[in-house]
């Protein structure tokens, strides 16, 4: 008989050994006589008390036969250990599953359980002990209905190794962790008020939201944002962002004469492109600090298409470590007015800012 842990090979044996005491117990204190005695009391006083003179003897001693059969049969084959199912501890066994250390790990048994177990634990444990025939059919059929179902069932990724694995992905550089607040303040809070403002359902839009979910818009992968034309095709930094070279093209408030030492990228390169993009920095700050996450995602969900295996390790890390609105203007304490208006200027700003603080928050969240 095959158990599911090794701790199960001694508290097999351990738990029915323990029903036999206590069916000892009842046994001796007479308290297992009790029911046949409320099945006597029962079916001479109810046909007693309804029938009529002639028809309750029979009645009642018809009832009691019954009754009286069913109790006997359940306790002979449910409630009475007997010799004739005994469980041995030589027959019981323990296969644990093989692992990439260890791909063919030895069978555990009870002389030879492979840990501790039945040395400082658990010792003086029981060779053999008798259990009710019902009991025992039961434990076989469901120990062999269980190993059979398992064994049948495709072979499958660990969820709970992708779910701790996914608890671990943050942002550990603060250089990566404001390139992501910057993205969240110039590029998701513009798009998504412009979004929310139109409230567009064009049939593009509609077939975006049924293939990535209908909360893609909430949050800064956005497949609307970036696909759409008017979003984050359009929308840019103010400031210059370095490792983005500067393109005449795109970069048309420059001087071609006179260039800058970076450019600035609009939303869509800068999160999609391939290597400097905010998207691929994530997956590899997810990688860092949980252990390859990016591969983990493609071997448990292989079926997704690979944007949406980026989308989901991207979004893992972003839910992990949010990015937090800010104004530049008023980090830096640029102002171009001085004296008590900048003054009153600073304190307006900074009521504005500490509620946009919290709204945005609650519409990435």
């Amino acid at each position: 008989m095959s158990v599911d842990s090794y701790l199960e090979l001694f508290t097999t044996l351990f738990g029915w050994a323990f029903y036999g005491v206590l069916w000892d117990v009842l046994v001796s204190t007479g308290i297992v006589y009790l029911p046949f005695l409320g099945i006597l009391i029962d079916n001479w006083r109810e046909p007693a008390q309804g029938g009529e003179f002639g028809s309750v003897t029979g009645l009642s001693l018809r009832r009691m036969e019954i009754e009286l059969f069913i109790a006997l049969l359940v306790v002979v084959l449910a409630g009475q250990p007997a010799a004739l199912t005994p469980l041995n501890a030589s027959t019981l066994s323990y296969v644990p599953q093989p692992t990439a250390a260890d791909p063919t790990p030895p069978t555990a048994t009870t002389t030879d359980p492979q840990s501790t177990y039945g040395i400082t634990g658990f010792t003086g444990s029981p060779a053999t002990v008798n259990l009710p025939v019902w009991w025992y059919a039961v434990l076989s059929m469901s120990s062999g209905l269980n190993h059979a179902v398992i064994a049948g069932l495709p072979v499958a990724s660990d969820l709970r190794t992708y779910e701790q694995q996914a608890r671990l992905a943050t942002i550990t550089d603060p250089r990566l962790r404001q390139a992501a607040s910057d993205f969240f303040s110039h590029c998701y809070i513009p798009a998504r008020s412009r979004y929310q403002s139109a409230q567009p359902a064009t049939p593009a839009i509609t077939a975006l939201l049924d293939t990535y979910g209908d909360d893609d818009p909430d949050w800064l992968g956005s497949h609307v944002y970036r696909q759409t034309p008017g979003y984050y095709d359009e929308l840019r930094p103010p400031k210059q962002m370095p490792g983005w070279p500067y393109s005449a093209l795109r970069d048309t408030e420059y001087d071609p004469a006179d260039p800058p030492e970076w450019g600035k990228p609009t939303c869509k390169q800068w999160w999609e492109e391939g290597t400097e993009g905010l998207r691929q920095q994530l997956i590899n700050a997810a990688d860092a600090t949980a252990g390859g996450l990016s591969g983990l995602v493609v071997s448990i969900a292989p079926g997704l298409a690979s944007e949406q295996q980026q989308d989901a390790v991207a979004r893992t890390v972003l839910t992990n470590a949010p990015p937090i609105w800010s104004s530049n203007d008023l980090v830096a304490g640029n102002t171009a007015n001085t004296g008590w208006l900048a003054t009153a200027e600073n304190l307006v700003k900074g009521g504005l800012a500490a509620g946009g603080v919290v709204t945005a928050s609650g519409l990435f969240a």
